[in-house]
């Protein structure tokens, strides 16, 4: 069972964000805290999930960690996962909850149906250098919004520390201006 850390905005929420880690990027790493930070920022409650996956873990559990996150709230609600945390896309699915995908495993067919199957807005951001687990060509026909970073591997780094800086923050504009154009 996972726990949960919650973020309050200061603002009367408009609803909230789940924040689905990785295997092992946890939500105070970089690109899930400040995507918490985004979200906030306009307006959104955020529940942080820790997790101790287990090795079989797949779409059905992801999706009930997802929904456990969830409880009973009621309200708009909004999803950002992380590698591991993207097999919740069937879920998110099924229940129209727009999502942000960090380093989505597109290439599991179970998450790329998901994807092209989901009525609302997505936003897909994964590196290049991903090859295990993205493929451009598979993800641009999804009907995504796709943020693609040249030479970015799995964690959206480089060799160069200042270039890995500099693509954490062209990620968290697109998550704070995905957040902006709200419908």
């Amino acid at each position: 069972m996972a726990d949960y850390r919650d973020w309050q905005a200061a603002t009367p929420p408009r609803g909230l964000v789940v924040l689905l880690p990785g295997a092992a990027y946890t939500c105070q790493m970089p690109l899930l805290h400040f995507a918490a930070l985004a979200a906030i920022s306009h307006g959104w409650n955020v529940r942080a999930v820790a997790w101790t996956p287990a090795e079989h873990w797949g779409t059905e559990q992801i999706g009930f960690e997802l929904a456990a996150a969830i409880g009973d709230h009621e309200g708009p609600i909004r999803v950002i996962g992380k590698s591991l945390g993207t097999l919740a896309a069937p879920y998110a699915a099924e229940h129209r909850i727009d999502a942000v995908w960090l380093t989505p495993l597109v290439r599991l067919p179970a998450v790329a149906r998901a994807i092209t199957a989901h009525p609302g807005r997505q936003l897909l951001i994964a590196g290049t250098d991903d090859a295990d687990t993205w493929d451009g060509g598979i993800a641009a026909g999804l009907g995504a919004e796709v943020l693609e970073i040249p030479g970015a591997d799995h964690g959206l780094q480089v060799a160069d520390p200042v270039r890995t800086a500099e693509i954490h923050v062209e990620v968290v504009r697109a998550i704070d201006s995905w957040f902006g154009e709200e419908r």
